[in-house]
């Protein structure tokens, strides 16, 4: 909130609380079109803003007739309106005036009720400064009154003998009257004479609201900030940043290229994330967010720590444990000196991250004195053929004469300074938590001193990290050196650094809910294996190391790679390798699952929820099959504690934790969190997805049924039959969690049905296709044909809410008897941050669209027609606050035939992290988002669509402003190309038996 830390707020009137500048502007105008002489210049609206706007009333009537060069007495302020002098002249305006606003009457803007509301709840003290005699009967006549602690009118101003604008006089009475001095405040004003008069008092803060006066005019004339609207003096976005620009970059400071993204200039607030290396085991962010300390510089898959949740009135079931993500040592940073001083801020950075080596480099250019120089490469990479294995280099170069730099370069495990947020999607601090070095010599013994270890605090993880580094080829030791660079040559310093943990075991943690359980052999171990890594690859050469690592690309590029003929100069491409580089990075080492922020920062405590299965697992099943079985294993592996979640809840089967790391619940609000139940769903279509897909009968058998059997009887347990034969679920919160703790909602339904539909086939299938492996799996299981047959019954009688009279599906029973949410007057975003969460339920109104979600998910089910019309109804309530909703709206949008609103939200989704569109990429980049990039692509403009693997389709819509669109699948072992031009579709098979599918309604065979 821009106006936070000020303890009150003093507002102009007119043009900033209410519109009577309209009123004004046209009282004004029928006073001089009836005085001004004809031989002088008639009155215009810019005269308005130079000479009247913001004075005192008789001010304005004397500049504006001396700037016509016509002087007149001035007269007294009970002047008849008929006489010829100033205040004559005023009072004709006034009586307009008051004619005017009785007969129209004022209403305030649209988001002033909203502003005074929020700086009312936030302790601010509030006050009115006008020039205005008529201040009362506007503000009464506008409803806003009662929100004031004090007024300070025209009347007033006069009976004190204050000077009106531009003197600070009326603001600086206001404060004093408010007990408060001059810095404590706000002044919010439209008029150019209001902001001198702000500025003149030197007031804390002083904002320009442009109303017409002009941008550059305000900052002339003293603003520290102009706004556009009210609402951004609590929202940075206006409300409608995210919704109402067409998101793009800089060409300046992120110049377009084909494999890569640079940014020219200082980092930014986001830089580090943006340019953050990783492969799913071990991530390391990027120049830009500060200090390298703990939880600013590195991550470990699945290392977190853990606490009590402290709920303030707790219930029987409630989650127990929190986990947080925990950033560990930072071994990827230099400081230097030469001659004894640091550096300074360099005259010129640029930062890039190569999409094809998967190296960042960020280079600076130093100007020490006179013409010296000092150039600086730094290069961070994060092997993804080796999950343990991240490689740093620091070349020095010294173009103009010979120089000593001495190079530090300890381990970063300095505690952060941490700044607690009410922003639910950041990390929470909590104290107690973090990690501690070990300095035991039963788990050193006599083993290298290039490893040392760390342990969590609470949950008792443990990390090995082994740091070895070369100066031009010979290794040294220490972590400060003096490096002598030659004029005009350089010298390199090259670190290993290998980070060794034990993977987890998602069951959950144990009794006293502190202590995560996990496999391996000690911490002893650890340092043992990452001793003997470090051996080897510090025995392998730099160059070596970076072939490898662009082999692996190559191959990535060559299977995964989507090529996209767009007139937009190939941004639209560079953007979309971005995110393509983000999902094969954040998941080339896959043992503990993938996180909502993959390892790029601590957003969401490093946790991660539905949103792996739904928007990643797609873009992996048809591409690298064998990681998205490995996502899949990690849910598996949950099944214990899911389980046991179940219970808690008086449910049979299996309840998945809404968020986690280790496999226990972590949502400490159950209404957004546990009852999201639609979670087990969601791993149960990825499941069905990945088989039918895939062809994978070893995970059905072994795994698979598993999950589906366990989540179909969650929902046999949930749900009931009611009267009308229909299968009921009540009480649960969808995707969308603007409505909470609803009843019989689309999504939920819809996907517990195909859950259900799942389990049944998958078990008739087992018993038809392995008649010799059933009995074992219905043993393991411990169910029979009577409840499989169960489950199909209740899938066909599930209940899907309708509303006839607006022939569209209702997203739950109780959906369409709530009022819509007024967007034109309650415009922060997001409303989650700006809105008690009472306000939010109350209302028809959207984070993101679950009925649009449902109806992509499982697209054979719904008719065109049903898609038309549902989209068209629910995307006006959609706010867009999630960032997964823009890749949802954009591939229902261009089925339906919106393509210019598909390749906005595409673009939305596209720039979300680079761009920064909801205000939290520092946090970590949203990685579904990214896997949204690729559904958006394939499913949407490419057309595919599968019904969880059930129909496979394509039906391509290429946007008008691309020439082509050329992406690859996989599909039970056969890999082909599908090609998309203004042409039509060409299919191409590139490896693997034949294949049937059906292209645009018809069937096609490669």
């Amino acid at each position: 909130m821009k106006v936070a830390q000020f303890a009150c707020v003093l507002f102009d009137l007119d043009g900033v609380l209410v519109p009577t500048t309209i009123l004004h502007k046209a009282a004004w105008k029928a006073l001089f079109d009836q005085v001004l002489p004809g031989d002088v210049p008639a009155y215009t609206e810019q005269d308005y803003y130079a000479y009247v706007d913001g004075r005192p009333r008789y001010d304005g009537v004397d500049a504006l007739l001396r700037s016509r060069g016509i002087e007149l007495d001035w007269g007294s302020p009970d002047d008849d309106p008929k006489l010829d002098t100033i205040c004559g002249y005023g009072n004709r305006k006034n009586l307009t005036f008051e004619r005017m606003l009785k007969q129209k009457g004022i209403d305030p803007y649209p988001d002033t009720v909203d502003l005074l509301r929020h700086l009312r709840s936030d302790k601010k003290r509030l006050a009115v400064v006008s020039s205005s005699r008529n201040t009362a009967q506007v503000l009464q006549a506008a409803g806003i009154a009662g929100y004031f602690d004090t007024v300070v009118d025209g009347n007033l101003k006069d009976e004190m003998g204050l000077q009106g604008k531009p003197a600070p006089d009326t603001y600086a009475y206001a404060a004093k009257v408010l007990g408060l001095h001059h810095e404590d405040a706000v002044v919010v004003e439209d008029a150019l004479s209001g902001v001198a008069a702000g500025h003149a008092g030197r007031f804390g803060l002083v904002v320009g609201v442009n109303r017409g006066a002009g941008r550059e005019q305000l900052f002339k004339a003293g603003a520290d900030l102009v706004v556009d609207q009210l609402i951004e003096l609590i929202d940075d976005d206006a409300g409608e940043r995210a919704q109402g620009k067409d998101p793009s970059l800089d060409e300046g400071r992120f110049p377009v290229e084909d494999w890569g993204l640079s940014e020219v200039g200082r980092p930014g607030d986001i830089s580090a994330t943006v340019f953050s290396v990783t492969n799913g085991s071990v991530g390391v962010r990027g120049e830009g967010g500060g200090e390298r300390c703990l939880g600013n510089g590195t991550f470990l898959s699945g290392f977190h720590d853990t606490f009590r949740i402290a709920h303030p009135e707790s219930a029987y079931g409630y989650a127990k444990v929190g986990q947080l993500i925990q950033g560990v040592p930072d071994a990827s940073d230099f400081t230097l000196k030469v001659e004894g001083l640091p550096l300074g801020r360099p005259e010129k950075t640029t930062q890039r991250l190569d999409f094809r080596t998967g190296i960042a480099t960020t280079t600076n250019l130093y100007d020490l004195d006179h013409g010296i120089h000092l150039k600086t490469v730094l290069t961070r990479m994060v092997c993804l053929y080796d999950r343990n294995l991240s490689v740093c280099t620091l070349t020095v170069e010294s173009p103009d004469r010979d120089m000593a730099v001495v190079v530090e370069g300890p381990v970063n495990a300095d505690n952060p300074r941490h700044v607690n947020s009410s922003d639910p999607r950041k990390s929470t601090f909590v104290d107690g938590c973090g990690i501690h070095e070990v300095l035991d010599n039963a788990v050193y013994g006599e083993l290298s001193a290039d490893c040392r270890v760390f342990r969590c605090n609470n949950s008792r993880l443990s990390l090995a990290l082994g740091v070895r580094q070369f100066r031009d080829g010979r290794p040294v030791e220490g972590s400060g050196w003096r490096m002598d660079v030659p004029k005009g040559g350089s010298t390199r310093l090259v670190r290993y650094a290998v980070y060794r943990s034990h993977p987890i075991l998602p069951a959950g943690t144990s009794g006293n809910g502190l202590v995560v359980q996990t496999r391996g052999e000690g911490t002893r171990r650890l340092v043992e294996d990452c001793r003997d890594r470090l051996e080897e690859v510090s025995a392998l050469s730099l160059e070596e190391l970076e072939q490898r690592q662009r082999a692996w690309l190559d191959r990535f590029w060559e299977r995964q790679d989507i090529r996209i003929q767009a007139d937009d100069g190939g941004r639209t491409q560079q953007m979309v390798r971005w995110e393509l580089f983000q999902l094969a990075q954040s998941t080339a080492q896959i043992e503990n699952g993938v996180g909502a922020k993959g390892l790029s920062g601590s957003g969401y405590s490093g946790h991660y929820f539905w949103d792996t299965e739904i928007y990643i697992l797609p873009f992996l099943i048809y591409s690298a099959p064998a990681r998205a079985r490995a996502v899949l294993h990690y849910r598996y592996l949950m099944l214990p504690a899911a389980r046991r979640r179940a219970c808690a809840l008086n449910l049979n089967g299996a309840l998945f934790p809404w968020r986690t790391i280790d496999g226990e619940e972590a949502s400490a609000y159950f209404p957004t969190g546990t009852a999201q139940y639609h979670i087990d769903a969601d791993i149960a279509y990825a499941a069905a997805q990945y088989v039918q897909v895939t062809g994978d009968e070893d995970f059905l058998q072994a795994e698979g049924v598993d999950i589906l059997v366990e989540t179909a009887r969650l929902w046999m347990s949930l749900g009931r039959y009611k009267e009308d034969g229909r299968f009921h679920i009540h009480c649960v919160t969808g995707p969308d969690e603007y409505t909470v703790l609803v009843d019989d909602n689309l999504y939920t339904n819809q996907m517990a049905r195909f859950n259900l539909l799942a389990a049944y086939k998958a078990y008739q299938h087992l018993r038809e296709k392995h008649p010799d492996l059933i009995g074992g799996i219905r043993e393991r299981l411990h169910f029979d044909d009577d409840e499989a047959a169960k489950w199909s019954h209740a899938a066909e009688a599930m209940f899907a809410p309708f509303d006839d009279q607006e022939g569209v599906h209702a997203q739950d029973a109780q959906f369409m008897q709530r009022p819509r949410w007024h967007f034109d007057q309650f415009t922060a975003r997001p409303l989650l941050l700006h809105y008690h969460p009472l306000v939010i339920y109350r209302h028809k109104v959207l984070k993101q669209t679950d009925v649009v979600m449902a109806l992509y998910l499982l697209s054979s089910w719904f008719t065109p027609e049903q898609k038309l019309a549902d989209f068209d109804y629910y995307d006006p309530l959609t706010t867009g606050d999630s960032t997964l909703s823009a890749a949802s709206q954009s591939i229902l949008a261009a089925e339906v035939g919106h393509d210019k609103l598909a390749m906005q939200y595409f673009r939305r989704s596209l720039f979300t992290d680079v761009d920064d569109l909801h205000a939290n990429t520092t946090d970590g980049i949203h990685l579904a988002a990214c896997g949204g990039v690729w559904s958006s692509l394939v499913c949407g403009f490419g057309g595919l669509r599968d019904t969880g693997g059930t129909m496979l389709s394509i039906d391509p819509r290429l946007p008008s402003s691309w020439r082509s669109l050329t992406y690859e699948l996989e599909v039970r072992g056969t890999r082909f190309q599908v090609a998309v031009t203004t042409g039509g579709v060409d299919l191409k098979r590139l490896s693997g038996p034949e294949l049937d599918l059906l292209v645009q309604g018809h069937p096609r065979h490669i």
